[in-house]
């Protein structure tokens, strides 16, 4: 391009191809639901105007940008930080590079991450909302979902991966009933609550089948942060000593609910048993040790890697991969001599 020459942006490619903006960047997205002939208006006009953006050479040579996106609700997590370095390191060796997005409330969310060429996404279902879900699933692009809501709408060509939070949860529930525990409190993570969270849902879904009596306010939810949790958890316990179990969404949080216990004159597990949930490093290392869940990290983190990259090359993938999570019983439900490793 000659020196001084205007910048041509993508609204120029539009005009030119006589197409939408939004056409333009399904089209440099490799995304295959957009016709042929509109397909090649818009290569045309990219050549043409001499549109050179990120990524945009290799993509019109179908080498792709190169470029994964993961899109999670929070990216504080211990298992997150676990799953996604795992996943990085893989990437890197095949020749991607795996961004990091947290999910943003805004309507234009979705059309700026088509806009950016990604070859692919991982998303964490709570990350997103339906209507974004929705429109990420209708765009094409080649997309693997961690499942850990319930989701109500067509998913199409997307890749689900069941981490086991569902029947994790719930073997936790079924352990502190077998210890005798009838009086549960639920610990869920901080932010927006969630109903249809899968955890959330095998907890209660147990709960119920193990006939607990359980009040709405024994769930300490929608708590802006920790400080939040850890002040209505102390309030309830003061108020309700019959508490006898808490099953915390994760091992921070569990964590948590150790420190609280203590100050509110309770033995764990003598007076008051605790679980959390994913085996962070931090699990072992509180006093009582955690007992916890813990989920196949590794194998997780492959198999994912594995079914985005298939997407991409268009091969035969299956649609839903399980796997089945691990109770790992330590000293906060019982005495060390019953652990479990």
């Amino acid at each position: 391009m000659e020196s001084g020459r205007q910048k041509v942006t993508r609204k120029d490619v539009a005009r030119e191809a006589g197409v939408s903006e939004t056409i333009v960047s399904y089209v440099l997205n490799k995304n295959r639901y957009v016709k042929d002939e509109k397909r090649q208006r818009v290569l045309e006009a990219v050549e043409k105007l001499q549109y050179q953006p990120n990524n945009i050479a290799r993509a019109l040579h179908g080498k792709g940008s190169l470029q994964i996106l993961f899109i999670a609700e929070e990216l504080s997590s211990g298992y997150f930080s676990e799953l996604v370095s795992q996943m990085s390191r893989d990437a890197y060796r095949r020749g991607y590079m795996i961004s990091l997005c947290e999910s943003q409330e805004e309507d234009e969310f979705v059309s700026h991450i088509l806009s950016r060429q990604f070859d692919g996404l991982f998303v964490s279902a709570s990350g997103v909302t339906d209507r974004e879900l929705k429109l990420l699933v209708k765009s094409g692009i080649p997309m693997v979902l961690f499942l850990n809501r319930e989701i109500s709408c067509d998913l199409r060509d997307t890749v689900v991966v069941d981490t086991g939070l569902y029947e994790g949860s719930r073997e936790c529930v079924k352990h502190l009933v077998k210890n005798g525990c009838r009086n549960f409190v639920y610990l869920d993570k901080t932010g927006k609550q969630c109903d249809r969270d899968i955890h959330w849902k095998g907890f209660f879904d147990q709960i119920k089948e193990s006939e607990i009596t359980f009040a709405q306010e024994q769930r300490i939810s929608g708590c802006e942060d920790i400080k939040e949790l850890e002040k209505r958890l102390q309030l309830l316990l003061e108020k309700n000593p019959s508490v006898d179990a808490i099953v915390a969404r994760y091992d921070d949080l569990a964590a948590v609910a150790l420190s609280v216990a203590g100050r509110t004159g309770r033995k764990v597990p003598d007076d008051l048993m605790v679980t959390g949930f994913d085996n962070d490093f931090i699990s072992n290392y509180v006093s009582p040790a955690l007992t916890t869940v813990e989920i196949q990290k590794e194998e997780v983190a492959k198999s994912a890697m594995e079914a985005l990259l298939s997407l991409i090359r268009h091969d035969e993938v299956d649609k839903k991969i399980s796997f089945t999570a691990r109770l790992v019983i330590r000293e906060s439900t019982g005495k060390k001599s019953y652990c479990k490793q």
